[in-house]
């Protein structure tokens, strides 16, 4: 892997009042001073950087994502606990489109150069990115997207289904361009695969099994197609994984601070907002359920762990996590006498006692006072739980090996082929693509092999003999292993609903959302093609709840 570097990107203007013909007459001129003469390597490390940080910021930054698959809780202004963020209009439909406008810049100069290997790799990035928006609004532009400067500025929603046989289709495009490239790829620039072109037609390959598995209901030939690419070049090894590491540094006065992890104190000073993301209960009751060693990895023990042991009450212990970060915790007595411990335990907010890790609920409300019986709300101070674990202080350095920009690991590619042969798409053991799907997960976040092999061996990991049973313990195991890859479990969680983590906690009665509405402004400004957008989903209306072609 290749660490992030700064690059001089040309700045894009904000807009905010504007008629609509001003607005796309000025994205026109925007698209065509985004690419300079620069050469293809240079875009190349523009394009990868700002994807993956795209990508990561959905996965750990805001907690919208997170908190809808369960893998994270807030206990302070929680609503993401309970979906509240997709009520409102999202703008990453945007923000995908502004990496878009480099990317077919980019497209457009490799053209010109007959750089026939970049081309292609920039083609797997606008497939991702296209195919990230479709996925999570329905009906979008794509067809006449970016044709401003040929004078298209009101660009058409085209139909999902036709989107998805297009990005399929350019997915063949790009590794044909691959194929055919002479050129080399530079290993200073490619942040992502270090120049392997090798590398980059497999991550081609397994973004197109990724986008046939998520259309196998609706495709009809899509299983046939998956076939076809049982024996193709995938991210397969553990290395084998489209991220990127960070740096650790700060970047120039006005730059992006993507050179450093989020969590880190370089781009949160203080420690109050890493204090408000906690695990969510749901992970941590199914990493403890398989013993999993990711647990220490991810999270840290409890301050104050609940104990019904009057004799532990008081005493204190020191863990420390396989990254060699050390915790102290001190075991408090259930003390029923104590009127404020009865009263939190007596309302069922005491759920986790004797344990050293514990969760924050599923649709946890915003009195986070009440998880996990926290009533020392004094000492606890704003943000604090001393009842409910934190992510480890791995999160909160400013880099670390462990810690990427992640947009598709090997682990995932290895249950979507699980997934194929336990339904019979593919030849082959669904047993053996699973146990490597969780092997490099394992590996990827530094547990060793012999701690891989013993947590391999437990009969609660094995696949079971039905079709059903298999398809439940592959979706628990990629649920898991796609933790801070939060696009992509919230996608795999609408389309399988698997695991079944529907009504956990305080969830009941808060309908999974089945897409993002559209950004307000394509009400303003582009009225005729939201319209028909909007006309396609069942029901025809924009919210959250409405069903895409995907989901129908």
């Amino acid at each position: 892997m290749k660490s992030i570097k700064i690059f001089a990107i040309v700045a894009i203007a904000g807009l905010f009042s504007c008629s609509d013909d001003e607005l796309r007459t000025y994205d026109a001129l925007q698209q065509k001073d985004a690419i300079e003469s620069v050469n293809d390597p240079y875009l190349l490390a523009s394009i990868i950087k700002k994807t993956a940080l795209f990508y990561q910021k959905m996965g750990y930054d805001t907690r919208m994502l997170p908190g809808a698959v369960q893998h994270m809780g807030s206990n302070y202004q929680s609503g993401d606990n309970f979906y509240s963020g997709f009520k409102s209009p999202v703008t990453d439909m945007y923000t995908s489109m502004e990496i878009l406008k480099l990317i077919d810049g980019s497209i457009g100069l490799a053209e010109d150069r007959g750089s026939k290997t970049h081309e292609g790799i920039f083609k797997v990035f606008r497939v991702l990115l296209f195919s990230y928006m479709t996925d999570f609004y329905g009906d979008v532009y794509y067809s006449e997207a970016l044709k401003a400067r040929e004078g298209v500025l009101y660009p058409k929603y085209d139909k999902q289904v036709d989107i998805y046989n297009g990005l399929l289709k350019e997915l063949d495009d790009a590794n044909a361009l691959m194929d055919a490239g002479t050129e080399t790829v530079s290993g200073s620039y490619d942040l992502m695969f270090g120049g392997s072109k090798e590398k980059w037609k497999k991550f081609s390959n397994s973004l197109k099994l990724r986008l046939l598995m998520r259309a196998s209901n609706k495709l009809p030939d899509a299983g046939a197609r998956i076939a076809a690419l049982a024996n193709a070049p995938v991210l397969s090894d553990p290395t084998d994984n489209a991220s990127i590491s960070y740096i650790g540094t700060t970047g120039p006065i006005g730059s992006d601070p993507g050179n450093s992890w989020t969590g880190g104190p370089l781009n949160w000073g203080t420690i109050d907002n890493f204090d408000t993301r906690r695990p969510c209960k749901t992970l941590i009751d199914k990493l403890t359920e398989l013993n999993d060693p990711r647990m220490q990895v991810w999270f840290a023990p409890v301050e104050k762990p609940w104990t019904s042991d009057p004799a532990k009450h008081g005493v204190s212990f020191t863990t420390t996590d396989p990254n060699g970060y050390t915790y102290t915790s001190t075991w408090e007595y259930i003390d029923r006498k104590n009127k404020d411990i009865a009263a939190y335990a007596t309302k069922e907010i005491l759920l986790d006692s004797n344990k050293v890790y514990a969760g924050f609920v599923a649709g946890m409300l915003a009195d986070w006072k009440n998880g996990n019986g926290h009533y020392d709300v004094a000492a606890g101070g704003a943000v604090g739980n001393f009842k409910v674990s934190k992510f480890s202080k791995l999160f909160r350095e400013n880099k670390h090996s462990l810690l990427k920009a992640m947009v598709m690991n090997s682990d995932e590619v290895q249950f979507i082929l699980a997934e194929a042969a336990a339904k019979g798409l593919i030849p082959g053991s669904a047993d053996a693509y699973y146990r490597k799907g969780i092997t490099n997960s394992l590996l990827r976040w530094g547990v060793n092999q012999v701690a891989v092999d013993k947590y391999l061996a437990q009969a609660v990991v094995a696949l079971p003999a039905d079709k059903a049973g298999q398809l439940a313990k592959i979706a628990d195991q990629k649920w898991i292993s796609l933790f801070l890859v939060s696009s992509e479990a919230y996608l795999d969680l609408r389309r399988t609903k698997l695991p079944n983590i529907f009504s956990n906690g305080r969830l009941s009665g808060f309908p999974f959302p089945e897409r993002y509405r559209y950004p307000g402004d394509e009400l303003g400004q582009n009225k005729p093609a939201y319209d028909l957008g909007v006309s396609s989903l069942t029901p025809a209306v924009d919210d959250q709840f409405s069903k895409m072609w995907l989901l129908k």
